[in-house]
């Protein structure tokens, strides 16, 4: 019988690392069900909701093998002890990816695949949990970082880490194994720095630039991982520093900056159903707060009427997003299909809900992913006024063969109403 692995000698750091790998290798592969054993006493610790620090971690672990395998000799509980708490700091087997800024997007679809998307492109990870064990400690201590709680009672939790991550996590019954989506917002500082990736024009980026000052109300919209959210953050810049901003969002991501920017975000129930705070009250809350805009992120249901009042009632050029195909589907399809869900409008004609939508919006701006994975600009789109008919919306900027340029098209009622501060935009942006 070979004799057992206990480290190289030496003091040099690659030493140190290649011991502590043999160490691991040969405690998984030796001693599995132990390490499982205190995998699963660590994470009912954390499900009674205690959560302690490295120093009391090891102790916990250390005194747990001693009750339940009182042969094991020191120098493995202390090796399993150290395993474990290495497995809970940081991001684990993710902290790679997690470093990188060049990945965007991580998904976990069990202890034994990982993906992540790199330069647009979706990669499978040289990485996997040890079990379906860790895979769920990791995943408790994910929701511990970001105050939230998962069991079977409650199978699904989207969060937000103190990176600014966001998270969504789903464990059975819901599905068949536990899983993991972590969204790495990433972002260019100003829209100028889109305009050299070819996400916008020269001219385009121009006209949104100033739409900023010149408080036209904007909604981006696109599918999901378009850059939608991440133009809230670019036009950001653009905003007077002595502005009032109001983010509002469902969960946290939107990595805007402002010296005056305020956040709400909307909270779910406790695991007693008790504490939810719903994205519309936010919203609606957010209308008393003395915003000089309103920046929502992203309106799916109802909420809308709030976000359509708080650019209708005073504070222009807020902006929102929202999924749709494009610029017509949004003004003639989902907003009016959202608004006609809230209480407000409950017994409003279709005509009243297109006088609304028409007062209240500006300028729709299409985001898209192109065949490769580029995030693009397709479409930057004119709301006239409505009487009751859907409201009129005239392409301003369109994408043809992987340019965005100009229409040709006036936008007389952005061009008067940008005037009103001051702005004046010069026609040949629109040529």
């Amino acid at each position: 019988m070979s004799k057992e692995f206990r480290g190289l000698r030496g003091n040099s750091e690659i030493l140190r690392k290649r011991q502590q790998q043999e160490i691991e290798k040969n405690i998984i592969g030796k001693m599995e069900n132990v390490v499982e054993s205190s995998r699963r006493y660590i994470l009912n610790l954390y499900r009674e909701g205690k959560h302690p620090g490295d120093h009391e971690l090891e102790s916990e672990i250390n005194r747990h093998l001693m009750q339940e395998y009182p042969n094991l000799v020191y120098n493995d509980r202390m090796h399993i002890a150290c395993q474990i708490k290495n497995e809970l700091t940081g991001y684990g087997p993710l902290q790679n990816l997690i470093d990188d800024p060049d990945i965007t997007d991580i998904v976990v679809i069990n202890e034994d695949r990982v993906l992540y998307e790199k330069h647009n492109l979706l990669q499978i990870a040289d990485i996997r949990f040890h079990s379906a064990s860790h895979l769920m400690l990791f995943i408790e201590r994910l929701c511990y970082l970001g105050k939230s709680k998962i069991d079977e009672s409650n199978p699904k939790v989207s969060l937000t880490l103190p990176g600014g991550y966001r998270v969504a996590i789903t464990i059975p019954p819901l599905c068949e194994k536990p899983n993991i989506a972590i969204r790495k917002f990433t972002y260019v500082n100003n829209i100028d720095e889109l305009i050299k990736n070819k996400t916008f024009s020269q001219k385009a980026a121009q006209f949104l630039k100033l739409c900023i000052p010149g408080r036209r109300n904007m909604v981006f919209c696109g599918p999901m991982g378009s850059g939608k959210t991440t133009m809230i953050a670019v036009l950001g810049y653009e905003l007077d520093p002595m502005e009032l901003p109001v983010l509002v969002e469902e969960v946290r991501e939107c990595p805007l900056e402002h010296p005056n920017l305020r956040i709400f975000v909307a909270r779910p129930p406790n695991i007693e159903g008790k504490g939810e705070i719903k994205f519309d009250q936010l919203l609606k809350h957010s209308l008393q707060s003395r915003g000089t805009r309103i920046l929502v992120a992203e309106v799916r249901d109802r909420s809308v009427y709030y976000m359509l009042q708080a650019m209708a009632m005073g504070q222009d050029g807020s902006i929102g997003t929202l999924h749709a195909d494009n610029a017509q589907d949004a003004a003639h399809v989902r907003v009016p299909m959202m608004l006609a869900q809230a209480p407000e409008t409950a017994n409003m004609k279709p005509d009243g809900l297109n006088r609304i939508i028409g007062a209240a919006l500006h300028i729709i701006v299409q985001m898209d992913r192109t065949p490769d994975g580029k995030r693009v600009c397709s479409q930057i789109s004119e709301v006239l006024k409505s009487d009751g008919e859907p409201p009129e919306v005239r392409d301003i900027f369109v994408r043809k063969n992987g340019d965005l340029i100009p229409t040709g098209y006036i936008p007389q009622r952005a061009l008067e109403g940008m005037g009103k501060y001051g702005i004046k935009v010069p026609e040949y942006l629109f040529y």
